[in-house]
């Protein structure tokens, strides 16, 4: 009730779903909803049950079970409510507001948590009470560290920015990645790169539509991103074998995506019975490639053999992850090998590209448009004058 009085239909909403799915779940069987692992709690609740149970000699039906809640209440938050879509895009538009004032107010000679500072600012400014996650501000090799957030380098002339950061709003955190020159200018390595990642990353939203399988986007940004580097000469072999090979993870090893929402990493699977699952209108998502190529690695040994990434997972399900280890060592030393050295132009350089994306009945609405992302969009956005004054 309490809910109710605070955030109106769209918590009576909620609860309706969540007293539904809770009674599919009672039926014939009484059942105690609780996640084992909470500390003292444990002994509390499993003491409750036991006392419950005396109970059935005098005909009251008693909980036979304890069973985690989380698979239940992490389906309903898959799917927003109208009003949470609308708290959620609020949480978006800030974020990309100071993502753009983080733009103007980069410079070379000043420092990380300088440009941190302005952009969360602007997350205050506008309402949000706290950051979503804490802020990646990495420059020049720093971007090559995916969860980097010292944020304490002096940026220098001819660096890019990596800025990973999303404000809170409403309880919902937004999750946005630019990756921008401090002088205002990409050079040509930079802008070869950064043109890649911005390729892969629309093909992700492309493959972001109701009826697809979340891994379609994925795949999708792993082909241009695997295509690119091939063209770059950044690989040894052509685009079929680096992609059965996975020659790209040298320089792209993280998913494309995630869910998001109450948390930036937010809770729900991402397969059904062991395949991908579907996606389905009104769940949100991230699609955020990238590229990092290591400033200190002059040359990388790529083992020639074809393998697959489900059966890499599977085998550390079954056997743990040392024993996996073991086995992808072992089987690694049996095959050929070749060492690739790629440009040199490309060392330290380190580009992501990530918006939130709202699936809905006819596609996908991106929740982060209007953040600058195009070349000319970005450098556009980095020639303006700062809102904030510089030191």
């Amino acid at each position: 009730e309490g809910a109710i009085a605070t955030y109106g239909a769209d918590a009576a909403y909620t609860i309706d779903r969540l007293d539904d799915k809770l009674r599919e779940y009672m039926v014939d069987r009484p059942v105690v909803f609780y996640r084992l692992g909470s500390g003292s709690f444990d002994g509390r609740v499993t003491r409750l049950v036991a006392e419950l149970r005396g109970a059935r000699a005098r005909g009251h039906a008693a909980p036979v079970r304890v069973e985690d809640p989380g698979p239940i209440l992490h389906e309903l938050r898959l799917r927003r409510s109208p009003a949470e879509r609308e708290r959620h895009r609020r949480a978006c538009e800030i974020s990309r507001d100071a993502h753009i004032e983080a733009m103007r107010y980069a410079r070379p000679g000043i420092y990380e948590y300088q440009v941190q500072a302005a952009l969360e600012y602007v997350f205050r400014v506008n309402g949000s009470p706290r950051n979503g996650y804490p802020s990646i501000v990495a420059s020049g090799p720093n971007a090559c560290i995916l969860h980097y957030n010292e944020n304490t380098r002096r940026m220098e002339d001819g660096d890019l920015l990596l800025i990973d950061a999303g404000c809170e709003w409403g309880y919902h955190s937004a999750d946005i990645t630019r990756t921008f020159p401090v002088n205002g200018r990409f050079t040509a390595a930079q802008r070869a790169v950064y043109e890649i990642v911005l390729k892969a990353q629309l093909a992700g939203i492309a493959a972001a539509r109701p009826g697809n399988r979340y891994e379609a986007i994925h795949a999708a940004a792993r082909r241009v991103l695997a295509e690119g580097l091939v063209a770059l000469g950044a690989l040894p072999r052509g685009l079929e074998e680096s992609l059965a090979m996975h020659h790209y993870r040298e320089f792209y090893m993280h998913g494309t995506g995630h869910w998001l929402g109450m948390d930036v990493h937010d809770v729900g699977d991402y397969k059904i019975d062991r395949a991908s699952r579907v996606l389905e209108p009104g769940m949100v998502l991230t699609v955020e490639p990238g590229l990092y190529f290591d400033p200190e690695r002059e040359t990388v040994t790529y083992h020639l053999r074809e393998y697959s990434e489900d059966e890499m997972w599977e085998r550390r399900l079954r056997y743990g992850a040392a024993a996996a280890k073991r086995m992808d060592d072992e089987e690694k030393a049996k095959a050929p090998t070749v060492v690739h050295g790629g440009p040199r132009a490309l060392r330290g350089i380190g580009i992501r590209i990530e918006d939130d994306v709202l699936i809905t009945a006819n596609g996908c609405d991106v929740l982060t448009a209007g953040t600058p992302k195009t070349v000319d969009e970005v450098e556009r956005a980095c020639a303006e004058a700062p809102r904030l004054p510089r030191p």
